[in-house]
């Protein structure tokens, strides 16, 4: 058997214990040299064309790395339509599979138009850089427009949760989409795996929003090495969470600008009961169970900020749990699952709250690390998200204002939810079902208003 008997659609589940076994497909195609190229997608979960690198195949064996799931792929063509072989995680985990060459996918790709097709009219580059701080190496993509430099300059902060450079969210790309535009526009954007994502060292799960905002300085300091950019040009855009981390680098005097994309200047308390309240009711949870998810979540962060001790804290919470558990159980099961309670109560569900990323939130003054910042900021939301609430926009604007900045930009999108999608609900499951990843008059203002302040 040849390396080219591997092109096709291959498609086999993966059993892993505990969760729901991923439907995986490999997509396998040659370029006009005969070059082997391949993409991954987990059918069952909705997430396509997943980008694989270091693809070598000979003969009949095939092997390639695939960074945004921190895993290898080894396998061996049995004969023409099976291929024997496994998944090798960082941690040296091993799965072992088998896939079945397939006509087509089982389902259609969900469409993604704004999503860039190769030729593209820009150079991109896949970049390495170090924290010297924190002793992490930051792995990423930098896209520079087309002429002649030296080019402003935009480094990406991604939201919650451990991200690859794509910050791929709900089937989405949403940094893959933003870096694109924003490249045609002529600015320069560095794309970057969290720590322990990708092919980024670290661990994601100790990191503080402080710590992050620190490899954001690191990209900043990177892009200020690099002769094709600006220096005195480079800015950072922070989405979700990331709207939070950008402000504790934007007090740097290396930031040139900062644009929050749905970010927050309101203690984590406050967001998380006011994401409760704007999600319960649009999916049609009953005015109890919304104050029953309030109460509860406001006494487990309540007892959590009270007791550093986690093992103390972990009993206490047992028993701060034991008069809700009554109050869940008086629920519908639609408002069970509605407001994701289970029933019992079980502790060790809140236990995340307990890690040192977010003991920190629970102490963080957002509007005080605001106040610090002088650069000029755009601050944009959209006005049917409910992670984030278009409320604090106008608490943005008063934090940067008490400070004493003068160049800030306030903007409310109609209609549009956390992904900045034209959205009809706003509710995070109708992210995938929507084709587009960022709406144009989004991308168009964000584009022009950093122009309007490096050029």
């Amino acid at each position: 058997m040849s390396a080219q008997d591997l092109k096709g659609i291959w498609v086999g589940t993966v059993h892993l214990t505990g969760m729901e076994p991923p439907e995986v497909a490999f997509e396998i195609t040659a370029d006009n040299g005969g070059k082997l190229r391949s993409r991954m997608h987990v059918i069952n979960q909705q997430v396509f064309n997943i980008e694989t690198e270091n693809l070598v195949a000979t003969g009949g064996r095939l092997q390639m790395d695939i960074p945004a799931m921190n895993t290898h792929y080894e396998g061996q063509l049995i004969n023409d339509s099976t291929l024997a072989g496994f998944f090798l995680m960082k941690d040296k985990r091993k799965f072992s599979f088998e896939l079945k060459k397939r006509d087509a996918l089982p389902v259609a790709a969900l469409k993604r138009p704004q999503e860039p097709v190769p030729p593209l009219p820009y150079q991109e580059e896949e970049v390495v850089f170090d924290n010297a701080n924190a002793s992490v190496s930051l792995a990423g993509t930098l896209s520079l427009p087309a002429g002649r430099g030296p080019f402003p300059a935009a480094v990406l902060v991604s939201g919650s949760g451990p991200s690859d450079r794509n910050e791929t969210v709900f089937t989405h790309r949403f940094f893959l989409v933003l870096a694109d535009y924003l490249t045609r526009q002529g600015i320069a954007v560095l794309r970057v795996d969290d720590r322990g994502v990708g092919k980024s060292t670290g661990d994601y799960e100790s990191a503080t929003n402080e710590d992050q905002a620190d490899d954001a300085l690191a990209g900043v300091r990177y892009l200020q090495s690099r002769k094709e950019i600006n220096p005195r040009a480079i800015g950072l855009i922070g989405h979700s969470l990331g709207g939070e981390i950008a402000p504790i680098a934007a007090a740097s005097p290396d930031v040139a600008y900062a644009v929050l994309m749905a970010g927050s200047a309101s203690d984590m308390v406050t967001a998380y009961n006011e994401s409760i309240v704007a999600v319960g009711k649009g999916s049609g949870a009953s005015a109890a169970a919304i104050d029953l998810n309030v109460r509860l979540v406001d006494k487990v962060l309540e007892v959590i900020r009270a007791e550093p001790n986690d093992s103390i804290a972990k009993i206490k919470l047992a028993a701060a749990l034991l008069p809700f558990d009554r109050e869940v159980a008086q629920l519908s099961a639609r408002d069970r699952e509605i407001m994701e309670l289970t029933q019992p109560l079980h502790a060790e569900e809140f236990y995340p709250f307990l890690s040192r990323p977010r003991r920190a939130d629970l102490f963080r003054h957002q509007a005080a690390i605001l106040q610090k910042v002088k650069c000029p900021v755009l601050a944009i939301n959209g006005s049917k998200d409910v992670q984030v609430l278009p409320a604090q926009l106008p608490r943005i604007e008063k934090a940067l204002r008490e400070g004493g900045n003068k160049q800030v930009t306030i903007k409310l999108f109609p209609g549009k939810n956390h992904l900045f999608q034209n959205a009809t609900t706003g509710l995070p499951s109708e992210y995938p079902d929507i084709a587009q990843t960022i709406a144009p008059d989004v991308l168009a203002y964000v584009a022009t208003w950093i122009k309007h302040r490096v050029y």
